[in-house]
């Protein structure tokens, strides 16, 4: 039997069917509203973080100077394979030759040389000699004219290296950063002995990252424990002195530790007056020197994790634990310390981070075998201007500390949490 419809009815349907309409048009408003704050962060973010470090990226593993600047050249260079030890052909001679002269009178000659420099030391010579010289003679074919410039160009190594910077994909940085190189047949080899470097100087930075990262705990646990057990009054004060350091540039602590810790310093001043030394010791321009200013410029940040975390943990355990008759060492590290692991990895993880990127406090207080991977980083991109290296060094840095962040957080179940 049909429910006749009223004009009451119809009203009711009617007006729910607006407020519905109105109630989807108010949450797309609020919707937009919302996208329209988060625009400007994510813009910041976009411009300042996601879009360096996609160039960063690009610039590791792309590099179109040759197959630009020798267009002719480069293609027939990516068809040879030198692997059968035999040099390339009259025809890759003559594009050579023709390119090269075609390059002259700009800048691109120089780039070619530059970049070429890279992967083989002696090559921006040989380039831009050849470019000097390749006029004039015009007798004999290309192979003869360039010979007769230099001797190089009968060399397998010079056309190998020319090879596999002729793409403009390489992965030639890549194979530098982990100190591999190819031969003159192509072959991927280690480096010799006196040219490694790179391995060495990423194990030194993960080696000082965490020995600063223990110290940092070592020495902010008992701080931090000290801030969150005593009354606010009180603690608020020596929180003044934990975030002190943070009004203070980097620059001028670290260059404090050097008038402290070298020869005629404070340090090894009252260690002569005290009779503890008759000349001194070596605390600066060493490793001793790195960890102790990298660890005094990082601990503040590790008291900072481990004592927000330390605030919320109740004092109620202790007591029970003590009521029960466990004793002081054991209440603590039965009732208390576990309480504050999450602090306690969040504190380590946060230093360490910060410390695989450390730059000035290196550089400024440790030796020539003290420096980390930031130093080469910064020394490529401002000295040697290898750009390409500079990037897959910092790309290998980033992704190294990507892959132990990703793992610290499959073992605590989650990311750094304070509080």
């Amino acid at each position: 039997m049909a429910i006749p419809t009223t004009d009451a009815t119809q009203v009711v349907v009617s007006d729910s069917k607006s407020l519905k309409a109105r109630l989807r048009s108010a949450e797309r408003t609020e919707r937009t509203k919302a996208m329209l704050l988060v625009f400007p962060l994510f813009a910041f973010l976009l411009v300042t973080f996601l879009i360096p470090i996609a160039s960063l990226l690009t610039k590791s593993f792309r590099d179109p100077t040759v197959s630009q600047e020798l267009p002719h050249a480069a293609v027939l260079l990516r068809a040879w394979d030198p692997a059968g030890g035999k040099l390339p052909g009259e025809q890759i001679y003559a594009a050579f030759g023709q390119d090269l002269t075609a390059a002259r009178g700009t800048d691109g000659v120089s780039r070619v040389a530059s970049r070429l420099n890279y992967d083989e030391g002696g090559m921006r010579s040989l380039i831009m000699k050849t470019a000097r010289h390749i006029d004039e003679s015009s007798e004999g074919t290309w192979h003869q004219r360039l010979s007769n410039i230099d001797s190089r160009w009968d060399d397998l190594k010079a056309w190998s290296t020319l090879k596999y910077a002729s793409s403009p994909w390489t992965f030639g940085y890549y194979l530098r950063a982990f100190d591999f190189e190819r031969n003159e047949h192509g072959a991927i080899v280690r480096q010799p002995d006196g040219e490694r470097l790179y391995v060495s100087v990423f194990l030194r930075t993960a080696w000082v990252s965490l020995a600063v990262s223990l110290l940092c705990l070592l020495f902010g646990y008992p701080v931090a424990y000290f801030l969150a057990n005593l009354p606010a009054k009180y603690s608020n004060l020596f929180m003044i002195m934990v975030l002190l350091p943070f009004w203070t540039s980097i620059l001028v602590r670290t260059t404090a530790w050097v008038v402290v810790l070298q020869t005629h310093g404070v340090l090894n001043d009252l260690l002569i007056h005290l009779g503890l030394s008759k000349h001194g010791v070596s605390l600066i321009y060493n490793r001793f020197g790195v960890l102790v200013a990298m660890t005094h410029i990082l601990l503040p940040y590790a008291i900072l994790s481990l004592y927000s975390v330390m605030k919320g943990v109740p004092h109620i355990y202790m007591k029970a634990a003590r009521s029960l008759g466990a004793g002081p060492v054991r209440s603590f590290f039965q009732a208390y310390f576990p309480q504050t692991l999450p602090g306690v990895g969040a504190a380590g993880m946060l230093t360490f981070i910060l410390a695989v990127g450390y730059y000035i406090t290196p550089a400024i207080v440790g030796g020539p075998d003290d420096q980390l991977a930031s130093y080469y980083i910064a020394n490529h991109v401002n000295t040697t201007l290898n750009w390409g290296l500079a990037s897959a060094l910092a790309s290998i840095l980033l992704v190294g500390v990507l892959i132990i962040y990703g793992l610290f957080v499959k073992l605590t179940g989650g990311g750094i949490k304070l509080g």
